[in-house]
């Protein structure tokens, strides 16, 4: 089932550069996932054949359905634009890890280019319209992601005409360092199943080495590319069996390489042990130790999308019919003793009670047979003659009808009564040992938490909260105990000193101590020269006074650049290349520019504590 409309959240913290938002895809079914919205480059807005080719491809790519492929929902209109919509496999793009950890042991590398060939096989197999393979010819770091569940997904099918790499032929520099000799010769329309295959093996040497081969040749780079053999890497860094197989998956001839991805993947599955290829399990562990799920993209991310599902579940809430009788699901022991209850009475419709209203309900135990009541006629007409004294008459019939009045008024609201909501009866002053009971109102489809209900609940409780369904307000009584706290005071403590913002509000530096209300609260911690800012959250509950305490420790940055390049960090200049020694960098999220003239190179990273990042850039 593909989702039938979509609903951009916020962005997705996907690097710098990228256009990339999170979304909300809606199924037929009322389901919402959470997506990736792509905006179509502002060149294509303005070209009717571009744009109707990126949304041919991406129709194509739709049809691909593979765990090792991120799904293509469609293309779309987004306000007055256009965009791709696609899975989000909530992970990182290899390219972010390996900003992170440099390289990737052999176990680690194996898993994943495994998975990766096996991805890229099925979209060969899928094929184009016209039958022929659909090869992707832009397998890179950049276009392969890793789940946290530690999935391998290749991305970038539909998105060929997305964001053209040909200029004449040629690769767009800066990209042309993931490129087959053909591609080098003839560009994309040279491309072929051994095309992948090279590119795949490509990814494998630079997984193993932290290097792309040739990359530092500068313009005798196309050269390198069609002449020289792959450089060697420094001794240990690729198992000998390995080092075969990526020989020979980037052999300049196409024919000498493997013929298809699979045939890449069974012989890497041969040259190692089950026991020497990661599995899914370690793969997302590792994972985790670089990106946890504290940090500040990863938790930014999971909040805009609970926020994004919180705000759609309310509002398919509020189009729900609220003329039902609400129904409250409580657990079973302490579901209230309801008396029994008389049978509803019959429909009706108007905007008064009924005139009639049903008996009230029988009443057990043994009974006095009940007289029927008299029939009544109707009080015969006065008239009334001009010029003439009122006669008086008998005061009989008008008593005997207000009688009836009060009779009918007396036996609705008796029914009525007996139909109300039950109201659990107020404390008994004269009870030595009253329970305390709260009354709490709340609005149909809200959640009671779970922490208002008594400890002895038992595993009939949900986890989290007590759930009333759709309808009109209705009172829930819960034996509640005494009520919990409004605020707590809470002390955030952080090792350097930094400013303290809590929800918006600068409030000081740090240490801190004040009140806060119970709930979450956002933190940002910042201190401008020594480049930290980072984001946390912090709890308030329970009935006890807290303290936080954040460290920051460092890591190191080794910026390779060009002779003269002004290197800075955050913003911060740092100095001029070369540099004599590493940057030591506050761990956290930063961003690198260098720049020669004109000239720059850009790019974020995480720094964790005791991590060493090493960027080797290239000015163009």
């Amino acid at each position: 089932m593909r989702p039938v409309r979509y609903q951009v959240l916020g962005p997705l913290h996907a690097g710098e550069g990228s256009r990339a938002q999170l979304g909300l895809a809606v199924f037929e079914d009322g389901r919402a996932d959470p997506c990736v919205v792509v905006p179509v480059p502002d060149a294509a807005e303005k070209d009717a054949a571009l744009l109707e080719k990126i949304k041919r491809e991406t129709e194509h790519a739709a049809q691909l359905d593979h765990p090792n492929i991120v799904t293509v929902f469609g293309f779309g209109a987004l306000g007055k634009s256009f965009a791709r919509m696609v899975e989000f496999a909530d992970g990182e793009s290899l390219r972010r890890i390996l900003n992170i950890s440099k390289t990737l042991t052999p176990r680690l590398a194996a898993r994943i280019v495994i998975e990766a060939c096996t991805g890229v096989h099925y979209a060969h197999l899928a094929g184009n319209d016209d039958g022929t393979a659909l090869v992707h010819g832009d397998v890179r770091p950049e276009t392969i992601l890793i789940s946290f569940a530690g999935v391998t997904k290749v991305t970038g099918y539909g998105a060929l005409a997305f964001a053209p790499k040909e200029i004449g032929g040629q690769r767009v520099k800066g990209r042309r360092v993931h490129s087959s000799p053909e591609q080098i010769i003839g560009g994309r329309d040279a491309i072929t199943i051994p095309s992948d295959v090279y590119l795949l093996g490509l990814t494998f040497y630079e997984l193993l080495t932290g290097a792309v081969p040739w990359a530092d040749q500068g313009d005798g780079f196309d050269q390198a590319v069609l002449a020289y053999p792959l450089p060697p890497a420094t001794p240990g860094l690729i198992p000998e069996a390995l080092q075969t197989i990526i020989e020979k998956a980037c052999q300049k001839k196409s024919a000498q390489r493997y013929p298809t991805p699979l045939a890449m993947r069974e012989a890497i599955e041969t040259a190692l042990p089950g026991d020497e290829i990661a599995s899914t399990e370690e793969l997302s562990k590792y994972l985790d130790s670089l990106f946890p799920g504290s940090g500040e993209i990863r938790a930014e991310r999971k909040r805009t999308i609970d926020a994004g599902i919180a705000e759609y579940a309310r509002q398919q809430w509020a189009r729900r019919d609220t003329k039902q009788i609400p129904i409250v699901h409580l657990p079973a022991n302490l579901q209230p003793a309801m008396p029994e209850q008389p049978p509803p009475p019959p429909e009706w419709s108007g905007s008064f009670p009924p005139q009639k209203p049903p008996p009230p309900p029988p009443v057990s135990g043994p009974q006095k047979p009940l007289k029927p009541a008299p029939t009544l006629a109707p009080p015969e007409p006065i008239e009334i003659e001009e010029e003439e004294p009122k006669q008086e008459g008998s005061s009989t019939p008008w008593v005997i009808f207000l009688l009836v009045i009060v009779v009918a008024a007396s036996g609705y609201f008796a029914w009525t009564k007996a139909n109300a909501p039950f109201q659990a009866p107020a404390p008994d002053p004269r009870n030595e040992d009253p329970t305390p009971v709260r009354t709490v109102e709340t609005d149909a489809g809200a959640a009671v938490p779970v922490d208002l209900v008594l400890a002895d609940a038992g595993d009939d409780a949900d986890a989290g909260a007590v759930i009333v369904d759709a309808g009109a307000p209705v009172i829930v009584v819960i034996d509640a105990g005494p009520p919990a706290p409004v605020e707590l005071a809470v002390t955030i403590e952080s090792r350097p000193t930094l400013e303290l913002t809590i929800d918006g509000n600068v409030v000081g530096k740090t240490p801190w101590t004040g009140r806060l209300p119970m709930g979450a609260h956002k933190l940002k911690l910042e201190n401008k020269d020594l480049l930290i800012s980072a984001g946390r959250t912090v709890t308030v509950q329970g009935s006890e006074p807290i303290t936080q305490t954040y460290t920051f420790e460092k890591g190191t940055v080794a910026v390779n650049a060009p002779p003269g390049a002004v290197i800075f960090i955050d913003g911060k200049k740092q100095g001029v290349a070369p540099l004599a020694n590493d940057l030591s960098i506050y761990e956290g999220y930063h961003r690198v520019l260098v720049k020669v003239g004109q000239a720059q190179w850009t790019e974020t990273f995480s720094l964790f504590a005791g991590q060493r990042v090493s960027f080797n850039v290239e000015l163009e």
